[in-house]
């Protein structure tokens, strides 16, 4: 991919944290743009990935056509920008904010050349001859080979199809703004991300959370894990094979282990994650320490190796829920406080404990009693997530604590948090 030449039109200087970043405020045309999207740009980690079905994005296609307005696309610079009064030139860069808009942009004006070949070798009465489904089959290497769809060459069609003349640099005339930063490090491009999509469809609250801590997890501890972008939790828990952890799960397993009590994970909740993150971060990114979060992933794949021995898919399918992994976590949080006084040193020691206490009562966990007490309950009266929560928390309080005659998840459900918070404390 080329590099991203673009009018300057203005800047602002930012200070944070001792280091001046710089926006400027520049004006570019989409096919340079195109052209220069870097072949990787949908890897950048703090992406929440790409949305497919969009109806207001899928309207792009007829606002470029029309030559209307685009958002403008905020890029972080990777590299120094060169630059002087009129201009500036990006080598390397990541979409901070208009991936989804740069994803269909590229797609569009990929099948806007596709159209454009098709009339120079034929004609435009031919292409318009011809229906949808005919030539999506005729076209079907040629859209993969341009990596485009069918959907995207019909619009432009319809669009041309009672007007003489084509526009034939519509990319290039096409005048774009963006909003470039340079010497803007990880921790602020999370922040701008989160300020970013405040006022746009909500972020989903497992990508939000991973972005809060995405700066103390190194790269190479990454790999372990599965991203919300990646796989939504509904398909996690279901598909879960063992071994596999979800980011957003381990971030509020720690946190939960943290505070020794399960956490209500809502906006409220992360609003305030956000406000005081500094705090926070320094409560638990001991737990995020290599050496720690090496013995936390070698927990977690032990403990999946255990019932998945006893229960098989049904056990996977169970501790793959974020609700019964909180709940699990926090009474962990609260044995280690009791039993070794937050000793981080003992965080190994603890958790080999608490595996054989699990595995000498593997058979009493009854995950089929879980789930038939579970079809019992009222989802239109109980917030099922607080309630698995809480129950799964009271279960391994007693179980740890050897106080095991009440485990009985139909007697647990029905416990009110109040109760669960005494009988655990």
């Amino acid at each position: 991919m080329g590099n991203l030449k673009l009018i300057k039109l203005g800047e602002r200087k930012e200070r944070i944290d001792g280091n001046e970043a710089i926006c400027y405020i520049c004006e570019g045309n989409l096919e340079n743009y195109v052209k220069s999207i870097p072949d990787r740009y949908r890897e950048y980690d703090i992406q929440r990935g790409i949305i497919k079905n969009n109806v207001y994005l899928e309207r792009l296609t007829q606002t470029i056509l029309e030559k209307k307005y685009i958002p403008s696309i905020v890029l972080v610079a990777e590299n120094p920008l060169e630059k002087d009064d009129n201009y500036l030139i990006i080598q390397e860069y990541k979409i901070l904010d208009g991936l989804q808009r740069s994803y269909r942009i590229k797609l569009i004006y990929n099948a806007f050349q596709l159209y454009l070949d098709y009339i120079n070798s034929n004609s435009k009465e031919e292409i318009e001859e011809k229906t949808k489904f005919k030539l999506s089959r005729e076209l079907k290497e040629k859209l993969i080979e341009k990596e485009t769809s069918i959907s995207y060459l019909w619009s432009i069609i319809e669009f041309y199809r009672d007007k003489d003349n084509i526009e034939r640099e519509l990319f290039k005339n096409f005048a774009q703004w963006f909003e470039v930063w340079e010497n803007l490090d990880k921790n602020e491009q999370i922040n701008k991300m989160l300020l970013l999509n405040a006022g746009h469809k909500s972020m989903d609250m497992k990508h939000q959370l991973e972005l809060l801590f995405l700066n103390i997890i190194t790269d190479t501890y990454l790999e372990n894990f599965i991203r919300s972008r990646e796989v939504s939790a509904t398909y996690f828990y279901k598909h879960k094979n063992v071994g596999d952890i979800h980011l957003s799960h381990i971030i509020s397993a720690l946190i939960a282990f943290d505070k020794g009590e399960p956490i209500l994970l809502n906006q409220k909740f992360l609003q305030e994650l956000h406000e005081n993150i500094d705090v926070e971060l320094e409560q638990v990114k001991v737990f995020f320490l290599d050496n720690n979060l090496e013995i936390f992933i070698d927990f977690f794949k032990k403990l999946d190796e255990l019932i998945n021995r006893q229960y098989n898919e049904t056990g996977l399918q169970w501790i793959g829920r974020e609700s019964v992994l909180i709940g699990m976590f926090a009474s962990f949080g609260k044995y280690f406080k009791s039993n070794f006084n937050n000793d981080i040193n003992s965080l190994k020691v603890c958790f080999n404990e608490i595996l054989e206490k699990l595995e000498a009562n593997l058979q009493d966990f009854k995950i089929d009693e879980f789930n038939e007490a579970k079809e019992n309950v009222n989802i239109a009266k109980v917030n099922i997530g607080d309630l698995f929560k809480y129950s799964t928390y009271y279960f391994f309080c007693q179980l740890l604590m050897n106080n095991r005659e009440n485990n009985n998840w139909k007697i647990i459900f029905k416990m009110s948090k109040s109760e669960i918070k005494n009988e655990c404390n």
